[in-house]
Order: structure tokens, then sequence, then C-alpha cells
């Protein structure tokens, strides 16, 4: 389910709960006779709006943290693939097979982490993991080559730095938030909009206050939904820094 829909059914749960609240009111007038059952109802709905704030704006926090750190992630990948194509220039022409094998491997993660993005290579049969199989296998021949021992050790210690960076950003791949903590903090807000709803005068301003009300909380929702995957969705990291170094990849 995509945060678009996820948003407006959130947006529908919390119309309907005010709703609901409202015609309890009118319905059952006699339930709100009573101070001493106006209070608790307003005791527990102020607890339950404390819950919902704190767990939806840590939520946001830590995910809008995650989604920062795989935008780093993607700038340093592209830096460290133009490091490499530096190194690798340096003892041209052995390396040409290298580069190669880095340009194909640069495509295809650029095909594979953002499909909507152009770029070419995009019928290669082989994985990213196999071409930086092939792409280490082609560093160790260098080495034991006539090619400058030094720089070919620094290209391999690049070449490790691009794999830690895509365990990285493996690891922050994927929904963030479960579909029990989505549900738990629309359950809560359904409740304290049912008690809003129970609470409020039949007025035009305080249906337009709740309307905003809920609209706004879509928004946060949405927000939650879409930081949750950096890589997918309507809100997501730019692949403009990888698209950038395969283009460099391409020129020289």
């Amino acid at each position: 389910m995509t945060g678009a829909t996820t948003s407006f059914l959130v947006f529908g749960a919390l119309v309907g709960s005010a709703c609901c609240g409202a015609a309890v009111r009118v319905r059952a007038p006699g339930t709100l006779a009573s101070t001493e059952g106006r209070d608790v109802i307003r005791r527990v709905l102020t607890l339950i709006g404390v819950l919902a704030a704190l767990m939806l704006g840590m939520s946001i926090a830590s995910l809008k943290s995650t989604f920062d750190g795989a935008d780093r992630d993607i700038r340093r990948l592209a830096s460290q693939i133009e490091e490499l194509d530096r190194t690798l220039r340096r003892i041209d022409p052995p390396a040409t097979e290298a580069r190669q094998l880095l340009f194909r491997f640069t495509a295809v993660l650029v095909r594979d982490t953002f499909p909507d993005l152009d770029a070419p290579f995009r019928g290669e049969p082989r994985g990213a993991n196999d071409l930086q199989d092939d792409l280490d296998a082609s560093l160790e021949r260098l080495a034991a080559g006539p090619a400058v021992p030094r720089i070919v050790v620094e290209a391999q210690a690049v070449l490790h730095a691009i794999v830690q960076t895509r365990w990285s950003m493996e690891e922050e791949a994927g929904p963030t938030v479960t579909g029990w903590q989505l549900g738990v903090l629309i359950f809560w807000l359904m409740l304290i909009f049912a008690g809003l709803g129970l609470f409020a005068p039949r007025n035009f301003l305080l249906a337009v206050v709740l309307g905003l009300s809920a609209v706004a909380l879509t928004f946060a929702i949405f927000l939650l939904t879409e930081f949750g995957d950096p890589f997918k969705g309507v809100i997501t990291v730019s692949g403009e820094p990888l698209v950038n170094a395969l283009h460099m990849l391409a020129d020289n």
C-alpha cells in the first residue's frame, strides 16, 4: 500500500471517528451528563494524545535520520566510485578491463537502486554482486601483474569501502515502519477524534477545525510512511550523484 493510499484511508478513518463521536452525543445525550464522567474521558483522551504525539514525533525524527543517512550513503558511494576510477586511470592501460567492469557495475547499481532513472546497460544480464566479484578478481590480476602494487592496493581499499557502503544502503532499504506500529498509532488518533466529536458543539467552525486537524495528521502519516523506505515511494533520496558518477566514467 502506497503512502498516498494510506493517508487517504487515515483521513477517512479520522473524519469517520469524529462523526461517530458526534452521533453518540446526539443519540445519547445523557452520556455526558456526569461531570466526573466527562473529566475521566478528557483525561484518558489527554493521555492517549500525549502517547500518540510522542510516538509520531519520535518515529518521524528516527525515520528522517535514516533517510538522511541513505542520502549520505548515495553521495559517498558516488564519490568512492569516482575515486576508484581516478586510481585505476593511473595504471592504464592494464586497468582497462577493471574500468570497464566498474562502469558496468555502476550502471547496474543505478538500474537496481533507482529504476526510474535513465541509465545505460538496462539489459545487463549480470547482477551487481557478480560484477563486483569480477571487479575484485580483475584487481587481483593487476596486483599479480606489472602494475604498481601500491596503486593496486589503493584501488582494492576503495573497492572495499564501496562494498561497505553498499551494505549500509541495503540495511536502510525496505520499509522500517511495521504494520502494527502504524495500526496502533492510527487507532489512538481515531480515539482522539472520536472524543473530539463527542465533546465538540455542533457548528461549522469547529467542523472546519476538525477537518483541518485531520488533514494535518494525514500529512504526518504520509511523511511517516514515505520516510520508511528511502529508495521507494514519492519521497526518495536523489540518485543524481550516482548518475553523475556514471557519466564521468563514460566520458573518460
